[in-house]
């Protein structure tokens, strides 16, 4: 006969472990709630005194000079404000995480004592009841304290008038979830450690080895495979699936629903057939230890395997990273083995995965090292080729968003002619030319690959992409960044007969695919440094907003045949000779010597991209503290395009917003008109 407990019992239960459990954390809260406040008030106490100070002092705004537009003093409490918000909300945020995995080591100690394991046995209380109200428990002392200094921020920030920022806002939802998922991943390895230091360091090897480990994995993805793409970033949820402090990032929620989900359910079906007398043992259940030790051994492997081949240690990097792999996996597997087991007690009998991971990395890296199946070097014959595509992403504009795999394989049906899928073979052919393919390159590149990742230099690391739409119906595509492979430099290949055509130019230019908001600004000059510019307003956008559909549309009627001529290669700019586009960095010449070789252009048009405006210091910190600051996406890309007279929309729209006068010269009493020196 079985008894049974209600519901309302079962939350009776449940609310009396919580009071245990608070009475053990009442301590470690009042620090929590101490460190947060005095930060709080700091950074507020700051913000104000630097704020109000700046008001009547100009030397201020020159700090503000640094940036793209100076505010008006009267703005500057109100950044100040809402830097505050930002950075005390960072900061509370900060502490949250720390004090999350405090609570949640104190909460779960009673699994690892023999005297705490007896007493709550003894209880009239399930085991899983027992865990699941001691995961709740730390689940609210982290999040009840962080929400009401949260609350704090905000209300004194609307005090000041400042609405609350998405940044600020978006702290809520990473800490539900980023809490949710460690606490739950730690429930699941206390249940399977016998004391409380295993649990730690199990956690703390998961957290660390995990995403270390996938990284390796992925640079050698992509540094063997010169031309691979895996589209996989630090922020991807499998360079993190088992790191559960990634979580809060706030990004993959389904993911870490799931995986939290995952989590409990596997805790909850242990932790009930858990003996108590495995208390204070090393493990009451070894998997979870063999899995982590190879882990271990793998990273601390690859990272010394990696490292001897880079540097061609015994000759040969292949050869330098077997020694280098052996030398590092091997002891730290033994040194794995001494801490979790606290001697070499069953050393010999779990040495099998060891065995198993060292003869599965040799064999693999040994198949990426000598290309058994021609992947670097394969360029494919012209005439087995039904169309091909060329990308460079000196004039290649595309959506943060966007997925560049699917836009390079897309590629492969832009040109179907014979000269210029032969141009793209040759340009191709080109860039493979004398590569250095030995096995010390490819481990070095294995380190620019991870570095590159981590600073987010770059257009998702892309150079040059290639893709080809085979007469068997395959379409085969490779995408090439600057690498050791060129020593670091960029690759330069002469691209124009592919980039200087009007299909391409509708394609992937960001005169005619971005969109209004995306264009940080529009420039319509024919001088070097004075000129029409678009600025940060509605009227601006809108005005600026014409010209841009404007000159979409006389692009497009333009059907004119599209000759290519290149400019002298020391002008680093190539020309439309038909519609007279130019994309480039910069201009080298005057608008004054283009008009001599095009008697018919009027200005040049400027359309410039990727460029973030930071007004005040706060947006910047923001995007800083909130990784979303790139040292790339700061740096304007443009694109300049001569206007010829046929151009009669675009003209008329220039003439419409008071850019240019009724001779179709520039209009310097324009609103418009200014220095362009900060654009430069």
């Amino acid at each position: 006969m079985t008894s049974t407990v209600s519901f309302k019992e079962k939350l009776k239960q449940a609310y009396s472990v919580f009071k245990w459990d608070l009475k053990s954390c009442t301590g470690t809260m009042a620090v929590y709630a101490i460190l947060a406040a005095v930060f709080t008030t700091i950074i507020l106490t700051l913000c104000l005194v630097v704020g109000f100070y700046s008001q009547n002092n100009t030397a201020y705004d020159l700090y503000y000079s640094s940036f793209s537009v100076v505010p008006n003093t009267t703005d500057v409490v109100a950044a100040s404000v809402r830097f505050f918000q930002v950075a005390a909300s960072q900061v509370v945020y900060l502490l949250t995480i720390i004090f999350a995995i405090i609570y949640t080591v104190k909460v779960f100690s009673y699994l690892h004592n023999k005297r705490k394991a007896d007493l709550y046995g003894s209880l009239p209380i399930s085991r899983i009841m027992l865990f699941v109200s001691k995961s709740a428990s730390a689940y609210l002392f982290t999040l009840i304290p962080a929400m009401f200094f949260l609350g704090i921020i905000f209300i004194v920030s609307m005090c000041f008038g400042q609405p609350i920022v998405n940044e600020a806002l978006n702290i809520y939802v990473k800490l539900l979830m980023g809490t949710l998922a460690s606490i739950s991943a730690y429930g699941l390895i206390s249940v399977c450690c016998g004391t409380t230091l295993n649990s730690v360091i199990m956690f703390i090897a998961v957290c660390v080895a995990y995403p270390l480990s996938a990284m390796f994995i992925k640079g050698v993805a992509n540094g063997f495979f010169y031309g691979s793409y895996t589209g996989v970033f630090k922020n991807h949820f499998i360079m993190n699936a088992l790191n559960p402090l990634a979580a809060y990032d706030g990004i993959n929620i389904i993911y870490w629903l799931i995986f939290s989900a995952v989590c409990i359910i596997a805790s909850a079906f242990l932790v009930k057939r858990r003996k108590a007398e495995r208390a204070q043992a090393s493990f009451a259940y070894y998997l979870p230890c063999h899995i982590v030790k190879v882990l271990v051994a793998f990273l601390v492997g690859m990272f010394l395997g990696v490292l001897f081949g880079s540097l061609n240690v015994l000759g040969n990097g292949y050869l330098g990273f077997v020694f280098g792999f052996i030398l590092g996996s091997v002891p730290a597997f033994v040194i794995a083995h001494l801490i979790f087991y606290k001697g070499f007690s069953k050393l010999i009998r779990t040495s099998i995965p060891l065995g198993g991971l060292v003869v599965v990395v040799v064999a693999v890296m040994a198949l990426c090292n000598y290309d058994v199946f021609g992947y670097n070097t394969f360029i494919p014959k012209a005439d087995d080729v039904k169309s091909a595509g060329l990308i460079d992403s000196h004039n290649f504009y595309r959506e943060s968003d966007s997925n560049l795999n699917k836009i390079v394989r897309n590629s492969a049906e832009d040109f179907a002619d014979k000269d210029s899928v032969n141009s793209i073979v040759s340009a191709h052919n080109l860039l493979l030319t004398d590569k250095d393919f030995s096995s010390d390159k490819k481990f070095q590149s294995v380190w620019y690959d991870m570095l590159v990742d981590n600073m987010k230099i770059g257009l998702d690391k892309m150079q040059y992409s290639f893709a080809y739409k085979m007469n068997d119906g395959r379409v085969v595509t490779r995408i090439y960044s600057a690498s050791v492979y060129g020593l670091f430099s960029s690759d330069t290949i002469k691209t124009s007969e592919i980039v200087n055509t009007k299909t391409y130019t509708e394609k992937y230019t960001a005169a005619f695919n971005a969109k209004q908001n995306d264009i940080s600004s529009v420039i319509v000059k024919a001088k070097s440094y004075a000129g029409c510019a678009s600025e940060d307003t509605d009227k601006s956008k809108e005005d600026f907003g014409k010209v841009i559909e404007a000159f979409r549309k006389d692009f497009k009627a333009d059907n004119s045949d599209i000759s290519v001529v290149l400019a002298p290669a020391e002008d680093d700019v190539s020309l439309y000779s038909d519609y007279y586009g130019l994309s480039s960095y910069y201009e080298s010449k005057e608008f004054k010597d283009y008009q001599k070789e095009y008697p018919d252009a009027v200005c040049l048009l400027e359309v410039n991209t990727g460029e973030n405006n930071y007004s005040n210091p706060s947006d910047l910190v923001t995007d800083i503290i909130g990784g979303s600051f790139s040292i790339y996406d700061s740096m304007p890309k443009k694109e300049t395009y001569l206007i010829p007279k046929s151009y009669t929309n675009t003209i008329s729209a220039l003439k419409e917003i008071g850019v240019l006068n009724s001779d179709n010269t520039i209009n310097e009493n324009s609103d418009y008109y200014k220095s362009l020196d900060v654009y430069y």
